[in-house]
């Protein structure tokens, strides 16, 4: 149904209220608490009256653009949704080299579209969330050790305030809310309602080499690709995961296995060829003999498949993730007796080092709310079917941070326990910054407006 003014609203009540607000959340562990209404603004004009609305109403506000949030952050007990699906427009302008788009466009929409005209930008590695919820988390998107998180290519943003009025945020104009903006996630007390962001020429090429090994070699897999690190340029992106016999593809013959992805964006003044670029690698672990090996060119616009394939749609999530100044090698090595435990085959732990070891170092200091790295990152993954099995995967998972926290230097937000740890929001962020953020977050929407950062 839509209101007075034309905007779609759904209350709670109506027929359609739960599927409106669980219908557009990933995870199929919706957290408990309800809104009082949805909202589908189609407009940045409707975004403005939704938000008078609900301040004129007394109402918090939560906000959506993708629903891929683990912890349904926009899932919140009383108050507004404001669900950004429909504002997913995308504007080129390939003269300037920026496009203008909205929070509801998926990653790989966008990127197929700017495919078609030569262009790229560093869209997550899973292509169906919204980009509103991706780029305000940080954006840890392709070739982020080269590119950077995604959030550094914003130039400016569209924000409806708390008060409910219109501003455009950049370096130069309300430059306190812009640096808010790049990194707060959820906790951001606005409702961003286009981006402009830098894009780039579309890479020269790209290559993806893949090894896969069972997981009772992950101490010597691991010693393989920490040395080969030293050894690969930051466009060279490195993942390492240990998955369970519920994998794509997994068999019962090989039930655990660690596999190494490389991938080498390579931009038009390069010099070399991709597979210089993946030289340190060889052919493979030294003495190991993989279980599946595969390498092959592929488009930037392809890269979210096989990630996409790991998230099974209609399944139960949980997830967390680790910053830690260990290697690779080291930060990993409790993780084959703790696969072995998993409750679930579906689950895994994806971790790397951004820009190859150099991932402390590697943002712009001080330039946006998003501003923690270290050396290498953990990100826990639970995936099962079965209600029945919540408390068996919590339990592991609560098993998995318990071996990983005592070398933990912080947290990635948009992955990130919060609802179960709430102090893991503080701990998202470099700690001379946290302050800072606390009290943008107090100035800009003194009233409480918006629900901010999810907890139980």
């Amino acid at each position: 149904m839509h209101d007075d003014l034309g905007i779609e609203t759904v209350r709670a009540g109506d027929e359609a209220f739960e599927s409106a607000v669980v219908d557009g959340v990933f995870n199929a562990m919706v957290a408990e608490g309800r809104p009082s209404s949805v909202v589908r603004p189609r407009s940045e004009d409707e975004v403005v009256q939704a938000v008078r609305d609900a301040v004129g109403a007394g109402q918090k506000i939560a906000v959506r653009s993708g629903g891929h949030s683990w912890v349904a952050s926009s899932v919140r007990d009383g108050g507004v949704l404001i669900d950004l699906g429909e504002l997913d427009g995308i504007a080129v302008d390939s003269e300037r080299m920026v496009a203008t788009i909205g929070p509801g466009v998926r990653g790989k929409v966008l990127s197929a579209a700017l495919e078609s005209q030569g262009l790229a930008f560093p869209v997550g590695h899973c292509g169906d969330p919204g980009v509103g919820g991706f780029l305000l988390g940080g954006g840890l998107g392709v070739n982020w050790g080269a590119w950077l998180p995604s959030c550094f290519s914003i130039r400016s943003l569209r924000v409806v305030t708390a008060e409910g009025g219109l501003l455009t945020a950049s370096a130069d104009e309300n430059s306190e809310l812009f640096w808010l903006a790049r990194g707060s996630g959820p906790g951001f007390p606005g409702v961003v309602t286009s981006f402009e962001v830098a894009l780039r020429p579309e890479p020269a090429a790209v290559r993806v080499s893949t090894w896969q090994y069972p997981l009772d070699e992950l101490a010597a897999v691991t010693r393989w690709v920490t040395e080969a690190s030293t050894r690969l340029s930051p466009n060279v992106e490195v993942s390492l995961v240990t998955q369970g016999e519920g994998r794509p593809g997994g068999t019962a013959e090989h039930p655990l296995v660690v596999g190494v992805a490389a991938t080498v964006v390579l931009d038009h003044d390069a010099t070399g060829s991709t597979q210089d670029a993946l030289a340190a690698f060889g052919d493979g672990a030294p003495g190991l003999v993989p279980i599946d090996r595969r390498a092959g060119d592929a488009r930037l616009s392809e890269l979210h498949v096989p990630v996409d394939a790991t998230y099974p749609e209609g399944a139960r999530y949980l997830a967390d993730t680790f910053w830690t100044h260990l290697t690779l090698d080291e930060a990993l090595a409790p993780l084959e007796a703790l696969m072995a435990t998993a409750p679930s085959g579906k689950s895994y732990v994806l971790s790397g080092m951004p820009a190859n070891g150099g991932g402390a170092g590697l943002l712009p200091v001080g330039e946006a709310a998003y501003g923690l790295h270290d050396t290498t990152v953990l990100i826990v993954y639970v995936i099962w079917d079965d209600p029945a099995d919540d408390a068996a995967n919590r339990a592991w998972l609560d098993e998995v941070a318990a071996a990983l926290l005592p070398t933990a230097t912080g947290h990635v937000l948009s992955e990130a326990d919060l609802r179960e740890h709430p102090e893991r929001v503080a701990r998202s962020f470099r700690e001379e910054d946290w302050p800072r953020i606390q009290q943008l977050i107090a100035r800009f929407d003194p009233g409480g407006v918006f629900h901010g950062f999810p907890s139980a």
